[in-house]
Order: structure tokens, then sequence, then C-alpha cells
């Protein structure tokens, strides 16, 4: 599923989208998008994976952290938490995080979100809004999991 660009300071979340046509992405019947939420329709074992970017949209931007997680309802900590410090300073090339990658068991029913924790000034730092491949999070169930 891919971030939607924009702001971080969305006071529901960063929400997740499908869009047809990228390259080696689809939606299995495994899940189904709902209102920015994914619901599990498939249990089992999952691959869950991310990377994300963000691009200083000021003159100077200060350093932080901020963290995409991602929430199963109901549950205490993130299933999949993909963090990116940020060095601040000068300039609009956007600053990846790495390709972070969990397992976790999931139910039919179990509803999933995004969530973004950070120390950053928010109207400083945006989610990038080009390489729209590099905003992603997926999740693959494991045959036999």
């Amino acid at each position: 599923m891919l971030l939607s660009a924009g702001s971080l300071a969305l006071p529901s979340g960063p929400s997740w989208r499908y869009e047809e046509g990228i390259s080696g992405v689809f939606l299995s019947e495994d899940v189904q998008v709902t209102a920015g939420k994914l619901r599990v329709t498939a249990g089992g074992l999952y691959l869950l994976y991310g990377q994300f970017a963000l691009t200083c949209t000021a003159p100077t931007c200060p350093p932080g952290t901020v963290t995409l997680q991602l929430w199963r309802a109901g549950s205490q900590r993130p299933l999949l938490a993909i963090p990116l410090v940020l060095a601040g300073g000068a300039g609009s090339n956007p600053e990846r995080s790495g390709l972070i990658q969990a397992i976790g068991q999931l139910q039919p029913g179990d509803v999933l979100s995004l969530a973004l924790d950070k120390n950053v000034a928010e109207d400083t730092w945006q989610l990038a809004q080009d390489e729209r491949e590099g905003n992603f999070v997926g999740l693959l169930r494991i045959a036999g999991g």
C-alpha cells in the first residue's frame, strides 16, 4: 500500500492507498482497504515491510526522528516500526528510511492502521511526493502460515 503524500501534522495520521500500475504491486484477497485502514480477511503468518521518505519544505529544517508505525487495533505495540533519523539542514532532497521487515501473526478481522511517532517540526518536513514507489507498507501472507 502506498502512503499518501503530505504533511506530518495530519490529525488522523498518514493514510494509505492502493494504486494500479505500479510494477510488482497488487492487492490480494487477504486484505481489504476501507477508509484509510486495512482489514485482514485471511489469517496467517505475514511478512510486513515498508519504507518512507521525507522532504524538507523550508529553507532549513531541524534534525529529528520520525518513525512510521503499523498498528493492529487494540495492540499495545506496533507490528512494524520504520525509523528515520533526519540530519536537518537545507535542501529539498528526500531523506529515506531503510527497508524494514517483520513477521506477524494476523487474524481475520484484524484492522491495521498507520501512525507517525515524531520529534521534529511538523511544518518543515513532509512525506516525499515524488518517487511514489518509495513510500510504502506491504503485507505478504506466507504460505502455510
